[in-house]
């Protein structure tokens, strides 16, 4: 019966747009969840090594990458540099001691790449490790330095 009648469109208001469509949503499942977690307990993200700096400063003739190292000996630094890249990586072990067999064990590991600026002698570069801080100097090039021009009226 339906089929014989004739198609009309009928003349409607849109419907309301609201700000936020869903904006129940997070209510709804904070409550719907809170049973379940109640008692657990709140595991959270380390900040370490992820709080650490690392700053990059390009001088005249040189740059200098600083990267904060805290607590780690020089001789568990490692610093590889190539023309792309200088990659500074951390580890540090340390043994549980003898006669304790639950002991805690420490071990740390951190990775930090910085990509190069073209134009760095990667054989003249010297690094300094003082007071948590790893501080690595990359000379530039002469042609990457460039020279100075004396603008005239």
């Amino acid at each position: 019966m339906f089929a014989l009648k004739p198609f009309t469109r009928r003349a409607s208001a849109p419907a309301p747009r609201t700000e936020r469509m869903f904006g129940w949503m997070p209510e709804e499942f904070e409550r719907f969840f809170a049973p379940f977690v109640t008692g657990l307990p709140v595991m959270e993200a380390p900040e370490w090594p992820y709080g650490w700096g690392l700053t990059t400063e390009e001088k005249e003739k040189e740059l200098v990458v600083r990267v904060e190292m805290p607590g780690f000996k020089p001789e568990e630094l490692k610093v590889e540099l190539t023309p792309e890249q200088l990659t500074v990586e951390a580890e540090h072990k340390e043994e549980a001691e003898k006669g304790k067999e639950e002991t805690e064990r420490v071990y740390a590991h951190v990775k930090r790449v910085v990509t190069l600026p073209a134009g760095v002698e990667t054989e003249k570069a010297e690094a300094t490790y003082r007071s948590g801080v790893l501080e690595v100097h990359v000379p530039r090039t002469p042609e990457a330095v460039g020279r100075r021009i004396e603008v005239k009226t």
